[in-house]
């Protein structure tokens, strides 16, 4: 027989008692125990989670204060349709580079320059986020006021960022500091962070778009690579991740130039621009031209470079 019975802690004793009478202890059901010990971990992480917030946010406020962030330019080459590429290039004459993302590092001592980006992400500081958003676009509106009249800069934003009040005041005020247009500028939004922003999100691109703001969705094929979403925001562009550049070839294990087709197709239908990051090779940059890719980046087109050098590269372009 089982019996359950109150020891003097409030815990639940359970007894067994055997049919001679016998009765032993033989397992203890401590719920307040156990109630308590959750209460104590989840504290704890608490508790971790607010301390690493809050050296994050230190680190982002001295950065600030001692104007420590490094800007880096990742050049962009717009593809002609056809043309015979310069052997070894993958490139052809008519190619021109027609602008850059902007990265936005940190200097880290064991890490070199790590991406700000993801230190963004679940920032809980919003007078921070804010002043995140506001040094980042005065860089980028400075830098691309100067640049040839044709080009954009891209920056990335995490979304939790543009669901925050007054985002459009700040692009606003940015770009006429700058005395640009609002069309120089696309914000990234990561295709993985749509879920979690919402209809909020949604609301801000299209406040973003009214304003004349680009919008584009990168890392599309990195997780979900939903064509459903193409034709339900007013974007202009797409950037496809970097796995696609690299399943593109003959002989991969996973073809995925009929994803990369697909969306170039529907992305064009609603006039979006399709970029396509992480291009090493020139075999990648003609099989990539041949899928109807707009724009290309990465290793092939050009690193990460500071403003001296891709100011060097559109006077070599002779733009």
């Amino acid at each position: 027989m089982v019996q359950v019975r109150p020891d003097q802690d409030g815990a639940k004793c359970v007894s067994v008692i055997d049919s001679g009478g016998y009765q032993g202890s033989d397992a203890v059901v401590a719920e307040t125990s156990s109630t308590t010990t959750d209460r104590r971990t989840r504290a704890s992480l608490r508790r971790l989670v607010a301390g690493e917030q809050r050296k994050r946010a230190m680190r982002l406020t001295e950065a600030l204060r001692d104007d420590a962030f490094c800007l880096r330019f990742l050049p962009r080459q717009r593809l002609a349709p056809t043309g015979h590429a310069t052997a070894g290039t993958g490139l052809v004459e008519s190619d021109r580079i027609e602008g850059a993302e902007l990265w936005l590092g940190l200097p880290n001592r064991r890490r070199g320059l790590v991406s700000v980006t993801p230190l963004l992400r679940d920032l809980d500081r919003p007078v921070l986020r804010e002043d995140m958003l506001r040094f980042t676009l005065d860089a980028a509106a400075a830098e691309v006021a100067i640049w040839p009249a044709h080009w954009r800069i891209a920056v990335p934003v995490p979304s939790r960022i543009l669901v925050d009040g007054g985002v459009c005041d700040i692009v606003l005020g940015a770009l006429a500091q700058a005395g640009v247009g609002a069309e120089r500028i696309d914000f990234q939004i990561d295709e993985s962070e749509l879920v979690e922003g919402g209809m909020a999100l949604h609301h801000a691109i299209g406040a973003l778009r009214e304003y004349g703001v680009g919008v584009t969705l990168e890392g599309f094929g990195a997780i979900f690579g939903s064509l459903a979403l193409l034709p339900r925001l007013p974007l202009t562009g797409l950037k496809l991740d970097r796995r696609l550049a690299h399943a593109t070839m003959p002989g991969d294990a996973v073809d995925e130039t009929i994803l990369i087709r697909a969306a170039v197709e529907i992305a064009h239908r609603q006039g979006v621009l399709v970029t396509i990051d992480g291009v090493e090779t020139a075999a990648e940059t003609e099989r990539i031209r041949g899928l109807g890719v707009d724009l290309v980046q990465g290793p092939w087109i050009g690193p990460a470079m500071p403003a001296e050098a891709i100011r060097a590269r559109a006077r070599v372009s002779g733009l």
